[in-house]
Protein backbone atom coordinates (compact mmCIF):
# COMPACT_ATOMS: atom_id res chain seq x y z
CA UNK A 1 0.00 0.00 0.00
CA UNK A 2 1.16 3.47 -0.85
CA UNK A 3 2.37 5.24 2.34
CA UNK A 4 0.76 8.51 1.33
CA UNK A 5 -2.60 6.83 0.87
CA UNK A 6 -2.24 5.14 4.26
CA UNK A 7 -1.50 8.44 5.97
CA UNK A 8 -4.51 10.02 4.31
CA UNK A 9 -6.66 7.14 5.52
CA UNK A 10 -5.35 7.53 9.07
CA UNK A 11 -6.02 11.27 9.03
CA UNK A 12 -9.54 10.72 7.66
CA UNK A 13 -10.34 8.16 10.38
CA UNK A 14 -8.90 10.44 13.04
CA UNK A 15 -10.87 13.39 11.73
CA UNK A 16 -14.04 11.31 11.66
CA UNK A 17 -13.42 10.27 15.24
CA UNK A 18 -12.94 13.89 16.29
CA UNK A 19 -16.14 14.85 14.50
CA UNK A 20 -18.02 12.01 16.20
CA UNK A 21 -16.61 13.03 19.59
CA UNK A 22 -17.55 16.65 18.96
CA UNK A 23 -21.06 15.63 17.92
CA UNK A 24 -21.46 13.54 21.07
CA UNK A 25 -20.10 16.33 23.29
CA UNK A 26 -22.24 18.96 21.64
CA UNK A 27 -25.27 16.70 21.88
CA UNK A 28 -24.72 16.21 25.62
CA UNK A 29 -24.11 19.93 26.13
CA UNK A 30 -27.29 20.80 24.22
CA UNK A 31 -29.26 18.24 26.22
CA UNK A 32 -27.83 19.64 29.45
CA UNK A 33 -28.64 23.17 28.38
CA UNK A 34 -32.16 22.05 27.45
CA UNK A 35 -32.60 20.42 30.83
CA UNK A 36 -31.29 23.55 32.56
CA UNK A 37 -33.66 25.72 30.56
CA UNK A 38 -36.57 23.43 31.42
CA UNK A 39 -35.67 23.59 35.12
CA UNK A 40 -35.51 27.38 34.97
CA UNK A 41 -38.87 27.57 33.18
CA UNK A 42 -40.41 25.21 35.71
CA UNK A 43 -38.96 27.24 38.59
CA UNK A 44 -40.33 30.45 37.09
CA UNK A 45 -43.72 28.82 36.63
CA UNK A 46 -43.76 27.55 40.20
CA UNK A 47 -42.74 30.99 41.45
CA UNK A 48 -45.55 32.57 39.40
CA UNK A 49 -48.08 30.10 40.80
CA UNK A 50 -46.80 30.78 44.30
CA UNK A 51 -47.30 34.52 43.83
CA UNK A 52 -50.74 33.95 42.34
CA UNK A 53 -51.67 31.73 45.29
CA UNK A 54 -50.53 34.40 47.72
CA UNK A 55 -52.57 37.02 45.89
CA UNK A 56 -55.56 34.69 45.79
CA UNK A 57 -55.19 33.98 49.49
CA UNK A 58 -55.06 37.71 50.23
CA UNK A 59 -58.13 38.28 48.07
CA UNK A 60 -60.00 35.46 49.84
CA UNK A 61 -58.95 36.91 53.19
CA UNK A 62 -60.17 40.34 52.07
CA UNK A 63 -63.47 38.92 50.81
CA UNK A 64 -63.86 36.98 54.06
CA UNK A 65 -63.15 40.13 56.04
CA UNK A 66 -65.67 42.12 54.00
CA UNK A 67 -68.25 39.37 54.37
CA UNK A 68 -67.69 39.22 58.12
CA UNK A 69 -68.03 43.01 58.27
CA UNK A 70 -71.16 42.78 56.14
CA UNK A 71 -72.84 40.20 58.36
CA UNK A 72 -71.85 42.07 61.54
CA UNK A 73 -73.35 45.25 60.07
CA UNK A 74 -76.51 43.40 59.12
CA UNK A 75 -76.92 42.23 62.72
CA UNK A 76 -76.44 45.78 64.04
CA UNK A 77 -78.78 47.12 61.38
CA UNK A 78 -81.67 44.84 62.35
CA UNK A 79 -81.12 45.34 66.09
CA UNK A 80 -81.25 49.16 65.97
CA UNK A 81 -84.50 50.94 66.78
CA UNK A 82 -83.43 54.50 65.98
CA UNK A 83 -83.61 55.77 62.37
CA UNK A 84 -80.45 57.87 62.72
CA UNK A 85 -78.38 54.89 63.89
CA UNK A 86 -79.79 52.73 61.09
CA UNK A 87 -78.85 55.37 58.51
CA UNK A 88 -75.32 55.64 59.97
CA UNK A 89 -74.92 51.85 59.85
CA UNK A 90 -75.99 51.80 56.18
CA UNK A 91 -73.44 54.48 55.30
CA UNK A 92 -70.58 52.77 57.17
CA UNK A 93 -71.42 49.44 55.57
CA UNK A 94 -71.46 50.78 52.01
CA UNK A 95 -68.26 52.78 52.51
CA UNK A 96 -66.47 49.54 53.44
CA UNK A 97 -68.07 47.35 50.76
CA UNK A 98 -68.32 49.67 47.72
CA UNK A 99 -65.78 51.80 45.92
CA UNK A 100 -68.03 54.86 45.82
CA UNK A 101 -67.15 58.53 45.53
CA UNK A 102 -70.11 59.51 47.68
CA UNK A 103 -72.93 57.85 49.63
CA UNK A 104 -76.04 59.44 51.13
CA UNK A 105 -79.01 58.04 53.01
CA UNK A 106 -82.22 60.06 52.70
CA UNK A 107 -85.23 59.55 54.99
CA UNK A 108 -88.74 60.90 54.48
CA UNK A 109 -90.66 63.05 56.93
CA UNK A 110 -93.78 61.66 58.63
CA UNK A 111 -96.08 62.86 55.85
CA UNK A 112 -93.83 61.57 53.04
CA UNK A 113 -93.56 65.08 51.62
CA UNK A 114 -89.80 65.61 51.85
CA UNK A 115 -86.57 63.64 51.72
CA UNK A 116 -83.54 64.94 53.62
CA UNK A 117 -80.00 63.63 54.20
CA UNK A 118 -79.61 61.95 57.58
CA UNK A 119 -76.26 60.23 56.98
CA UNK A 120 -73.57 60.57 54.32
CA UNK A 121 -69.95 59.97 53.30
CA UNK A 122 -67.98 62.01 50.78
CA UNK A 123 -70.48 64.85 50.48
CA UNK A 124 -69.75 68.49 51.17
CA UNK A 125 -71.40 69.45 54.46
CA UNK A 126 -72.36 72.80 52.96
CA UNK A 127 -74.63 70.98 50.50
CA UNK A 128 -76.71 69.20 53.10
CA UNK A 129 -79.18 71.99 54.00
CA UNK A 130 -79.88 72.41 50.28
CA UNK A 131 -80.46 68.73 49.50
CA UNK A 132 -84.17 68.61 50.27
CA UNK A 133 -86.29 66.75 47.71
CA UNK A 134 -89.92 67.87 47.44
CA UNK A 135 -91.96 64.76 46.67
CA UNK A 136 -95.03 66.57 45.41
CA UNK A 137 -93.03 68.78 43.01
CA UNK A 138 -91.92 67.05 39.79
CA UNK A 139 -89.13 69.57 39.22
CA UNK A 140 -87.72 69.06 42.73
CA UNK A 141 -87.72 65.26 42.91
CA UNK A 142 -84.57 64.21 41.03
CA UNK A 143 -83.49 60.56 40.95
CA UNK A 144 -83.84 60.37 44.74
CA UNK A 145 -87.48 61.48 44.70
CA UNK A 146 -88.44 59.31 41.71
CA UNK A 147 -86.84 56.26 43.32
CA UNK A 148 -88.79 56.92 46.52
CA UNK A 149 -92.15 57.52 44.83
CA UNK A 150 -91.90 54.57 42.47
CA UNK A 151 -90.19 52.19 44.93
CA UNK A 152 -87.81 51.39 42.07
CA UNK A 153 -84.05 51.50 41.50
CA UNK A 154 -83.21 54.53 39.35
CA UNK A 155 -80.00 54.95 37.31
CA UNK A 156 -78.80 57.81 35.12
CA UNK A 157 -80.03 56.00 32.02
CA UNK A 158 -83.53 55.42 33.38
CA UNK A 159 -83.70 58.98 34.66
CA UNK A 160 -82.75 60.37 31.25
CA UNK A 161 -85.53 58.33 29.62
CA UNK A 162 -88.04 60.02 31.93
CA UNK A 163 -86.88 63.39 30.61
CA UNK A 164 -86.24 64.82 34.09
CA UNK A 165 -83.34 66.90 35.39
CA UNK A 166 -81.62 66.99 38.76
CA UNK A 167 -82.68 69.97 40.93
CA UNK A 168 -79.23 70.18 42.57
CA UNK A 169 -76.15 70.39 40.28
CA UNK A 170 -73.90 69.81 43.31
CA UNK A 171 -75.33 66.33 43.84
CA UNK A 172 -76.00 63.99 40.93
CA UNK A 173 -76.13 60.38 42.14
CA UNK A 174 -75.42 57.59 39.65
CA UNK A 175 -77.80 55.10 41.22
CA UNK A 176 -80.60 55.29 43.81
CA UNK A 177 -82.06 52.36 45.76
CA UNK A 178 -85.42 52.83 47.53
CA UNK A 179 -85.83 51.77 51.16
CA UNK A 180 -89.29 50.34 51.76
CA UNK A 181 -91.17 47.52 53.46
CA UNK A 182 -94.32 46.20 51.79
CA UNK A 183 -96.43 49.35 51.16
CA UNK A 184 -94.45 51.57 53.55
CA UNK A 185 -91.78 53.83 52.08
CA UNK A 186 -88.97 55.13 54.27
CA UNK A 187 -86.16 56.61 52.21
CA UNK A 188 -83.48 56.21 49.52
CA UNK A 189 -79.82 55.16 49.34
CA UNK A 190 -78.00 57.33 46.76
CA UNK A 191 -74.56 56.42 45.38
CA UNK A 192 -72.05 58.46 43.37
CA UNK A 193 -69.89 56.00 41.45
CA UNK A 194 -67.38 56.30 38.56
CA UNK A 195 -68.02 52.83 37.11
CA UNK A 196 -71.11 50.64 36.87
CA UNK A 197 -71.90 48.23 39.68
CA UNK A 198 -71.16 44.58 39.02
CA UNK A 199 -73.71 41.89 39.86
CA UNK A 200 -72.25 41.19 43.29
CA UNK A 201 -72.39 44.88 44.22
CA UNK A 202 -75.94 45.22 42.90
CA UNK A 203 -77.01 42.23 44.98
CA UNK A 204 -75.24 43.68 48.03
CA UNK A 205 -77.00 47.03 47.64
CA UNK A 206 -80.33 45.30 47.17
CA UNK A 207 -79.86 43.27 50.35
CA UNK A 208 -78.82 46.35 52.34
CA UNK A 209 -81.84 48.34 51.11
CA UNK A 210 -84.20 45.45 51.92
CA UNK A 211 -82.81 44.90 55.42
CA UNK A 212 -82.88 48.67 56.03
CA UNK A 213 -86.59 48.65 55.12
CA UNK A 214 -87.26 45.91 57.66
CA UNK A 215 -85.21 47.74 60.32
CA UNK A 216 -87.00 51.06 59.77
CA UNK A 217 -90.37 49.31 59.83
CA UNK A 218 -89.38 47.83 63.18
CA UNK A 219 -88.54 51.30 64.50
CA UNK A 220 -91.94 52.60 63.44
CA UNK A 221 -93.71 49.60 64.99
CA UNK A 222 -91.73 50.05 68.19
CA UNK A 223 -92.56 53.78 68.20
CA UNK A 224 -96.25 52.95 67.79
CA UNK A 225 -96.12 50.46 70.66
CA UNK A 226 -94.19 52.93 72.83
CA UNK A 227 -96.65 55.71 72.01
CA UNK A 228 -99.57 53.48 72.98
CA UNK A 229 -97.89 52.46 76.23
CA UNK A 230 -97.08 56.06 77.20
CA UNK A 231 -100.20 57.82 75.97
CA UNK A 232 -103.67 58.41 77.36
CA UNK A 233 -106.04 56.88 74.77
CA UNK A 234 -108.60 59.71 74.98
CA UNK A 235 -106.54 62.92 75.08
CA UNK A 236 -103.38 61.58 73.35
CA UNK A 237 -101.14 63.22 75.93
CA UNK A 238 -98.93 61.28 78.35
CA UNK A 239 -100.57 58.98 80.87
CA UNK A 240 -99.78 59.09 84.58
CA UNK A 241 -97.58 55.97 84.48
CA UNK A 242 -95.15 57.46 81.98
CA UNK A 243 -95.36 60.87 83.67
CA UNK A 244 -94.09 59.33 86.91
CA UNK A 245 -91.10 57.81 85.05
CA UNK A 246 -90.26 61.19 83.55
CA UNK A 247 -90.69 62.89 86.92
CA UNK A 248 -88.25 60.51 88.62
CA UNK A 249 -85.64 61.11 85.89
CA UNK A 250 -86.14 64.87 85.96
CA UNK A 251 -85.93 64.93 89.73
CA UNK A 252 -82.57 63.17 89.60
CA UNK A 253 -81.33 65.77 87.13
CA UNK A 254 -82.59 68.58 89.37
CA UNK A 255 -80.72 67.12 92.31
CA UNK A 256 -77.53 66.74 90.27
CA UNK A 257 -77.57 70.31 88.95
CA UNK A 258 -79.34 71.87 91.94
CA UNK A 259 -82.36 73.05 89.96
CA UNK A 260 -85.89 73.66 91.16
CA UNK A 261 -88.67 71.40 89.93
CA UNK A 262 -92.39 72.09 90.30
CA UNK A 263 -95.38 69.77 90.01
CA UNK A 264 -98.98 70.94 89.61
CA UNK A 265 -102.24 69.01 89.64
CA UNK A 266 -105.23 70.52 87.83
CA UNK A 267 -108.79 69.45 88.59
CA UNK A 268 -111.74 70.74 86.53
CA UNK A 269 -114.46 72.49 88.51
CA UNK A 270 -117.96 70.97 88.39
CA UNK A 271 -117.04 68.54 85.62
CA UNK A 272 -119.70 66.08 86.81
CA UNK A 273 -122.37 68.73 86.26
CA UNK A 274 -121.02 69.29 82.73
CA UNK A 275 -121.23 65.56 82.04
CA UNK A 276 -124.74 65.30 83.49
CA UNK A 277 -125.94 68.31 81.49
CA UNK A 278 -124.35 67.64 78.09
CA UNK A 279 -123.53 63.93 78.21
CA UNK A 280 -120.38 61.88 78.56
CA UNK A 281 -119.46 62.27 74.90
CA UNK A 282 -119.43 66.06 75.34
CA UNK A 283 -117.36 65.59 78.50
CA UNK A 284 -114.80 63.53 76.59
CA UNK A 285 -114.65 66.20 73.90
CA UNK A 286 -114.03 68.85 76.56
CA UNK A 287 -111.13 66.87 78.01
CA UNK A 288 -109.57 66.58 74.53
CA UNK A 289 -109.97 70.33 73.95
CA UNK A 290 -108.40 71.18 77.30
CA UNK A 291 -105.47 68.81 76.68
CA UNK A 292 -104.66 70.73 73.46
CA UNK A 293 -104.99 74.09 75.24
CA UNK A 294 -102.75 72.98 78.12
CA UNK A 295 -100.06 71.70 75.74
CA UNK A 296 -99.96 75.04 73.92
CA UNK A 297 -99.90 77.06 77.14
CA UNK A 298 -96.90 75.35 78.77
CA UNK A 299 -93.39 75.45 77.30
CA UNK A 300 -91.69 72.59 75.43
CA UNK A 301 -89.60 71.74 78.49
CA UNK A 302 -92.75 71.21 80.59
CA UNK A 303 -94.67 67.93 80.58
CA UNK A 304 -98.47 67.69 80.63
CA UNK A 305 -100.21 64.39 81.35
CA UNK A 306 -103.65 63.11 82.22
CA UNK A 307 -103.78 62.12 85.87
CA UNK A 308 -107.14 60.41 85.58
CA UNK A 309 -110.80 61.36 85.19
CA UNK A 310 -110.96 65.15 84.91
CA UNK A 311 -107.52 65.72 86.46
CA UNK A 312 -104.31 66.72 84.70
CA UNK A 313 -100.77 66.88 86.07
CA UNK A 314 -97.90 69.13 84.95
CA UNK A 315 -94.13 69.00 85.54
CA UNK A 316 -92.15 72.26 85.20
CA UNK A 317 -88.34 71.77 85.36
CA UNK A 318 -86.12 74.60 86.63
CA UNK A 319 -89.13 76.60 87.85
CA UNK A 320 -89.93 77.56 91.44
CA UNK A 321 -93.46 76.89 92.68
CA UNK A 322 -94.25 80.60 92.84
CA UNK A 323 -93.52 80.91 89.12
CA UNK A 324 -95.41 77.69 88.38
CA UNK A 325 -98.42 79.05 90.31
CA UNK A 326 -98.24 82.27 88.28
CA UNK A 327 -98.22 80.31 84.99
CA UNK A 328 -101.26 78.32 86.13
CA UNK A 329 -103.00 81.54 87.16
CA UNK A 330 -102.46 82.91 83.65
CA UNK A 331 -103.88 79.71 82.20
CA UNK A 332 -106.95 80.02 84.42
CA UNK A 333 -107.41 83.59 83.20
CA UNK A 334 -106.91 82.62 79.55
CA UNK A 335 -109.64 79.96 79.79
CA UNK A 336 -112.15 82.80 80.21
CA UNK A 337 -111.58 83.66 76.55
CA UNK A 338 -112.68 80.20 75.42
CA UNK A 339 -116.28 79.31 74.84
CA UNK A 340 -116.95 75.63 75.45
CA UNK A 341 -120.56 76.05 74.29
CA UNK A 342 -122.85 73.14 73.60
CA UNK A 343 -125.45 74.65 71.34
CA UNK A 344 -126.38 78.34 71.81
CA UNK A 345 -125.63 78.50 75.51
CA UNK A 346 -122.21 79.93 76.39
CA UNK A 347 -120.21 77.68 78.68
CA UNK A 348 -117.04 78.56 80.54
CA UNK A 349 -114.76 76.10 82.27
CA UNK A 350 -112.62 76.72 85.33
CA UNK A 351 -110.26 74.58 87.37
CA UNK A 352 -108.59 74.33 90.74
CA UNK A 353 -104.88 73.57 91.02
CA UNK A 354 -102.26 72.77 93.63
CA UNK A 355 -98.49 73.20 93.29
CA UNK A 356 -95.51 71.74 95.13
CA UNK A 357 -91.80 71.89 94.34
CA UNK A 358 -88.35 70.44 94.92
CA UNK A 359 -86.42 71.20 97.08
CA UNK A 360 -88.78 73.46 99.06
CA UNK A 361 -91.44 70.84 99.79
CA UNK A 362 -90.18 67.34 99.01
CA UNK A 363 -87.25 65.33 97.67
CA UNK A 364 -89.11 62.38 96.14
CA UNK A 365 -91.52 62.09 93.20
CA UNK A 366 -94.19 60.43 95.36
CA UNK A 367 -94.09 63.24 97.93
CA UNK A 368 -94.16 65.97 95.29
CA UNK A 369 -97.36 64.52 93.82
CA UNK A 370 -98.91 63.96 97.25
CA UNK A 371 -98.23 67.53 98.36
CA UNK A 372 -99.48 69.02 95.09
CA UNK A 373 -102.66 67.00 95.59
CA UNK A 374 -102.96 68.38 99.14
CA UNK A 375 -102.61 71.93 97.81
CA UNK A 376 -105.31 71.13 95.24
CA UNK A 377 -107.72 70.22 98.01
CA UNK A 378 -106.91 73.55 99.66
CA UNK A 379 -107.86 75.25 96.39
CA UNK A 380 -111.13 73.33 96.26
CA UNK A 381 -111.84 74.27 99.86
CA UNK A 382 -111.15 77.93 99.06
CA UNK A 383 -114.08 77.99 96.64
CA UNK A 384 -112.53 76.54 93.45
CA UNK A 385 -111.35 78.51 90.39
CA UNK A 386 -107.99 79.23 92.02
CA UNK A 387 -104.40 78.02 92.38
CA UNK A 388 -102.80 77.15 95.71
CA UNK A 389 -99.17 76.49 96.57
CA UNK A 390 -98.21 73.92 99.16
CA UNK A 391 -97.13 75.55 102.43
CA UNK A 392 -95.66 73.37 105.20
CA UNK A 393 -97.92 73.36 108.24
CA UNK A 394 -96.26 74.58 111.42
CA UNK A 395 -97.18 72.35 114.29
CA UNK A 396 -98.20 74.11 117.48
CA UNK A 397 -96.04 73.35 120.47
Amino acid sequence: MDIGLFVQLIVAVFSLGIVIILIVVLSKTKKKTSVLNSVEILADELDRHKKENLLLREELRRIGSVDNLFFASMIRLTSNLKPQKIANEITDLLVNCLDSKGTAVFLADQRNKRLTVVSHHGLNDNWLPKLVYELDNKNRMGKVGVSFNEKHTITKHEFAILGLTEPFPVFEPDICYPIFFEKKRFGVIAIIRKKDLDEREKNLLGVVASIAGVALNNTRSFADITFTAHTDPLTKIYNIGYFKELLINELERSKRFQHHLSVAIIDLDKFKEYNDTYGHQAGDHLLIQLARIFEKHFSETDTVARYGGDEFIVMCPEIKKQEAARILGNLLHDLEMYDFARGKEKVQVTFSAGVSSYPDDATSAVELIRLADAALYDAKGAGRNTVKQHHPRIEKI
